[in-house]
């Protein structure tokens, strides 16, 4: 079976935002993110877990705050 990018994968935790799948989703993204992003810091997980957390509320604006840290962290184009 194919791997899904870690893009990928965010846009599969903003699809699942509203259900119950979510909460998952997003730990194992954020766990994704904190083993791939090899120039992220402590700092960087932090953000990305706090707009995951906002996710559901805020989408696009968390959305613009996660790929920020993607495109940072060298995990995002």
């Amino acid at each position: 079976m194919p791997s899904v990018g870690i893009e990928d994968a965010l846009r599969i935790c903003l699809l699942l935002r509203d259900h119950d799948g979510y909460e998952r989703a997003a730990v194992k993204w954020l766990g994704r993110f904190a083993l791939e992003a090899r120039s992220a810091s402590v700092e960087d997980v932090v953000a990305a877990a706090a707009a995951l957390n906002a996710l559901p509320h805020r989408p696009d604006a968390a959305m613009e705050r996660l790929w920020s840290i993607c495109a940072r962290a060298g995990v995002a184009s």
